[in-house]
């Protein structure tokens, strides 16, 4: 309650400055502390509590697993005040190829059989035999690990060859117990150069799949490197 007298304002202030003084932050005076409190309390006691309780509403449906047609957008202005309910519309499709459209809401999810052994060649091929589109180059964060047009110049057949045929885990140079690398793949259909654009975006998975999607430009692959589960059980048995 912004009242002087309860020592609520004074609690605020010394919290406030202690926090500056452990993160380097321009401690601030009791005076600002009090204003922006006080702007602070009413938000917090309307829109955003509006807002909060819309967004518990729709959660709750989504972990009944609800029809779309029971889920609601909601546009509020508590300043009129007025508030507007009304069913979500259908996600934009992109068509990628003649077979395969996505949404913005689709996700995509191949396993490899060889799991955290499988090559980064396997991968490519099995991205390339299930979505029926090319991948043309790999990154890990910003770092090429595969460009298509710098291994197919002359000289680079060898490294090329190494490459492909390197496990995933040697190739990002990373371990099993890390959980899981980002990988940014992009794509063309079959027979192009030209990159495809519209795919939706990617999260992740279980460890040992690999999930690929696309933003702007690019598809974006992310491969959930195994923990070893099934050698912890043991070993604590």
């Amino acid at each position: 309650k912004d009242n002087d007298m309860n020592f609520h304002i004074d609690f605020i202030y010394a919290m406030a400055n202690c926090r500056s003084a452990c993160y380097g932050i321009d401690q601030i005076s009791w005076i600002s502390t009090k204003m922006k409190a006080g702007r602070i309390v009413p938000a917090l006691a309307t829109t955003t509590a509006v807002v909060a309780g819309l967004q518990t509403l729709e959660l709750v449906k989504l972990v009944k697993n609800l029809d779309i047609e029971a889920h609601r957008n909601a546009f509020v202005n508590l300043a009129l005040p007025y508030i507007s309910l009304s069913q979500p519309g259908a996600p934009k499709e992109t068509k990628l190829t003649e077979e395969l459209k996505v949404t913005l809401w689709d996700r995509w999810e191949v396993k490899p059989p060889q799991g955290t052994s499988a090559t980064l060649g396997e991968v490519m091929e099995l991205l390339k035999s299930t979505y029926k589109l090319e991948p043309i180059d790999i990154f890990k964060g910003s770092k090429p690990i595969f460009l298509k047009s710098t291994m197919n110049t002359a000289g680079k057949a060898e490294e090329k060859e190494s490459l492909l045929k390197s496990q995933v885990k040697d190739a990002l140079n990373v371990g099993v117990s890390q959980g899981y690398v980002d990988l940014t793949v992009t794509f063309s259909r079959i027979g192009e150069e030209k990159l495809l654009a519209g795919v939706p975006t990617v999260r992740p998975v279980s460890y040992t799949h690999l999930r690929a999607h696309e933003t702007s430009l690019h598809l974006v692959c992310r491969l959930l490197l195994e923990k070893k589960k099934k050698k912890k059980k043991k070993q604590q048995k």
